[in-house]
């Protein structure tokens, strides 16, 4: 049985599929953390693909909120609910993404400083218990 879903090419466009990828991949790593021994490299792995991460859709916002703004221009666009001017609905949606920007500029700051802070983390080896017994006595 096959489902035509996976047998058709995926004619969405290059950003929307890219950002599809990026959040699926996001969810697996959250998953895969939960099962995984905890470490401090690992930790500063992730920081520091959350703070490029955290850039990255910082830029997107940007660059999603510049295409909003001049969306309506030129063209006829309407709002769905009839009661709504689409250009409030428009300038709504840029200042959305302002704050987004604005947020997401202070998640980075709090991801970079985790990221630098476990930097500076390690572990200690602990030495085996019965490393330097010998049979009758210590070595």
């Amino acid at each position: 049985m096959s489902n035509s879903r996976y047998d058709e090419p995926d004619a969405r466009p290059d950003a929307v599929r890219q950002a599809d990828a990026g959040a699926q991949a996001w969810r697996a790593a959250a998953r895969d953390q939960l099962a995984a021994v905890p470490d401090h490299a690992d930790f500063y792995a992730l920081g520091g693909d959350l703070v490029a991460t955290l850039h990255a859709v910082q830029d997107l916002a940007r660059v999603l909120d510049g295409q909003v703004q001049q969306y309506g221009q030129g063209r006829p666009v309407y709002d769905d609910t009839g009661t709504v001017d689409p250009q409030e609905r428009l300038t709504a949606a840029a200042v959305e993404l302002e704050a987004l920007a604005a947020a997401l500029g202070e998640a980075m700051w709090s991801a970079d400083r985790f990221w630098s802070a476990i930097g500076h983390i390690g572990v200690e080896d602990i030495p085996d218990a019965g490393a330097g017994l010998v049979e009758g006595g210590v070595s």
